[in-house]
């Protein structure tokens, strides 16, 4: 009989959306960029993003601008990535977790206060921001509310959202790094409900791992360039993280006497078609088979940054077919680092 473990027992996602906002195809947003190069239309496509996902233009905005999109939509996205997942009364959560690293300028108060505001969560409820992990910010994300439910007995609603738009740096086309970044990147949010539950349909929690690179500072996250944010996107990117991915998910199988073999499903964070494809490589999965689920995110919405992986999960988890055996999730991100969670279906 299965017992009482901490489990995500509910999962949401919220998306940019027309006619609201800015979604328009690949090749609609070179135009809109003022891109002209037959290189640059060659690498849009080659990302396999179908739309792309923005919560406003960005172009020709200042920063103060950017700063209010960025809190404008992160409110709204993460409450409807909310609303979808809630499964109870927000006044039952102990602890609100908030993962975010698209803050054009400082938010304070925090983006958990204005959102428990927005929703009427409890005065005592818990609130937690992680600001500035980049795409593996749910890692840390997650290992806080699982904390947090150990300690204080509550259940914990964690969101992670990220408005991209918000950090658009306007380089010239030549700019590789910046180019790629405004073509890749997208906005969303994800959000989980964790609990203590019998209930072997969720996936239980049962161990991380996390890594990083200490020559790292110059792979990936954001610099400043004309008093705004601009995003460092290494090309070694795909070559260099892929073996910090393979080193975290061999310690955690190995710590809980599993071989890859054993895992059912794969979760990972879908950073373009090198990575996915690199990253397969270094673990031997299939890449098309075994990351199915990140390539579907991939071409239907993007890299949404640190929101990727619980939108990955929850179309994994949709499937009844896939709620059995050990379930692997990885995020990569800022830094070089590398997040690792095992779980299991029962």
């Amino acid at each position: 009989m299965s017992e009482y473990l901490p489990r995500i027992v509910s999962l949401g996602q919220a998306v940019p959306n027309e006619p609201h906002n800015c979604v328009v195809t690949m090749e609609e947003w070179c135009r809109m960029l003022g891109y002209k190069s037959h290189i640059t239309f060659d690498i849009a496509r080659n990302t396999q993003i179908s739309l792309h996902r923005w919560w406003a233009n960005p172009i020709g905005k200042s920063v103060q601008e950017l700063s209010e999109d960025y809190i404008a939509g992160g409110v709204a996205l993460s409450c409807r990535a909310i609303e979808e997942c809630l499964d109870r009364p927000v006044d039952e959560f102990g602890s609100f977790i908030f993962v975010s690293t698209t803050q054009q300028l400082e938010v304070c108060p925090g983006m958990s206060f204005r959102i428990a505001g927005k929703l009427g969560m409890p005065s005592d409820i818990k609130l937690v921001d992680i600001i500035s992990d980049g795409c593996e910010g749910l890692a840390p994300g997650l290992e806080t509310a699982y904390s947090h439910l150990l300690t204080f007995r509550k259940p914990v609603l964690v969101v992670s959202c990220e408005i991209c738009s918000s950090t658009y740096f306007p380089a010239p086309e030549n700019d590789l790094q910046n180019t790629i970044a405004n073509l890749i990147f997208s906005d969303g949010a994800c959000a989980m409900v964790l609990d203590k539950s019998k209930d072997a349909q969720f996936p239980a929690i049962l161990d991380f791992e996390r890594s990083f690179t200490r020559e790292g500072l110059g792979l990936l996250g954001y610099t400043y360039q004309d008093n705004r944010m601009k995003v460092i996107l290494h090309k070694d990117v795909r070559t260099r993280i892929p073996p910090l991915i393979r080193q975290v998910v061999q310690r955690l199988l190995e710590r809980n006497g599993l071989t890859k073999e054993d895992v059912s499903n794969w979760v990972f964070h879908n950073g373009g078609v090198a990575v996915l494809n690199e990253t397969a490589a270094v673990l031997g999965l299939d890449s098309q088979r075994d990351l199915r689920y990140s390539w579907e995110i991939l071409r239907e919405f993007g890299n949404v940054s640190s929101a990727t992986v619980g939108m990955v999960a929850k179309r994994m988890h949709e499937d009844p077919a896939n709620r059995h055996g050990f379930t692997l999730g990885v995020t990569m991100g800022a830094g070089g680092q590398v997040g690792g969670v095992l779980a299991r279906y029962e």
